[in-house]
């Protein structure tokens, strides 16, 4: 049973377990158009020595809305 303080926590996973949280099995892009959004920064992520982890509430938000995570150089493309 989680308590209200972890429920307000957030929930960092790695790439394949953001798939798996965001995603039904029969519409789950792959890991490819994943890593694609993470270079691109259109996904938040956070890079833990060589390991790169998501939080699943900042991803779904940010894909709902369509933003953009601010880089040092705006005027990167999606190709």
């Amino acid at each position: 049973m989680e308590t209200e303080q972890n429920q307000h926590e957030p929930r960092l996973v790695n790439a394949e377990g953001l798939l798996e949280a965001l995603f039904d099995e029969q519409s789950r892009p792959s890991l490819r158009w994943l890593r694609k959004m993470q270079a691109h920064r259109v996904i938040p992520y956070y890079k833990l020595g060589h390991l790169v982890h998501f939080n699943v509430q900042e991803v779904k938000e940010a894909l709902q809305s369509e933003r953009r995570v601010n880089t040092r150089s705006s005027t990167r493309r999606l190709r």
